[in-house]
């Protein structure tokens, strides 16, 4: 079981390298031209693919050590068989097990449903909905890290249209160093202060992501690519 959990965390992982490399590649033209729309549009995407995937691996570990505790949790068996279905291209039948997770499961379970359920609605672009499901994992929520996953995920939707000071506010809970999700909050900042024109508080998010030892290649990649965007100014 140990060794089936860390292919499909390897896997996962893979999935996020892979279309990180590909995403700098086809953007590398757009920041030499300065055509910041359609280089917001594709980073965009691109962070959504890599906080979806990472919640997965994160959850899908959960789940491992859920059945493995007990073989009979039938909550634990669906959750277990939507992480292997998530390392394929089986949209359909991850939705048929996450609504069985919503009907069937226990509290916790079906709170790590709602959450893969927001991301599904991301990738169907109904934005709304995921954003609603968002607010009500973060009102709800008994796990913590949960909710914290939940407002960064709120806070890559809102970017576009919420003040920094809102995004700020959403996120002061998840800046704490010892926070596995510190590192996209300041990455959610970063854009947030580019966006609202302030350039030396965004550097300063991004400087605190190079420097990090914990930041990983694809989000020094992302951290240096906004450095890039802000020097164009």
């Amino acid at each position: 079981m140990e060794t089936t959990k860390k292919i499909v965390i390897n896997n996962s992982l893979s999935i996020v390298g892979d279309k990180m490399s590909n995403l700098f590649n086809e953007i590398d033209d757009d920041l030499r031209q300065d055509r910041l729309k359609t280089i917001w549009a594709t980073y965009k995407n691109s962070i959504y693919t890599a906080v979806i995937v990472i919640s997965l691996v994160l959850i899908g570990s959960e789940a491992y050590q859920y059945y493995s505790q007990s073989k009979s949790e039938k909550s634990g068996l669906i959750l277990s068989q939507i992480v292997e279905s998530a390392t394929g291209d089986e949209s359909q039948l991850i939705n048929d097990y996450i609504d069985e997770l919503l009907e069937s499961g226990t509290s916790d379970y079906k709170t790590y449903a709602l959450l893969l359920k927001s991301d599904n609605f991301i990738s169907q672009n109904k934005l709304d909905d995921a954003r609603e499901t968002y607010m009500d994992l973060v009102k709800k929520a008994e796990n913590s890290f949960i909710r914290d996953l939940a407002k960064l995920k709120l806070s890559y939707l809102n970017v576009d249209n919420v003040s920094f000071d809102q995004i700020q506010e959403d996120l002061s809970s998840l800046l704490e160093s010892d926070n596995p999700l510190s590192l996209f909050a300041y990455e959610v900042l970063a854009m947030s202060a580019y966006k609202h024109g302030l350039y030396e508080r965004g550097i300063e998010y991004l400087n605190t992501i190079i420097k990090s030892e914990k930041t990983t290649n694809g989000m020094f990649d992302r951290a240096q690519m906004m450095l890039r965007v802000i020097d164009s100014k």
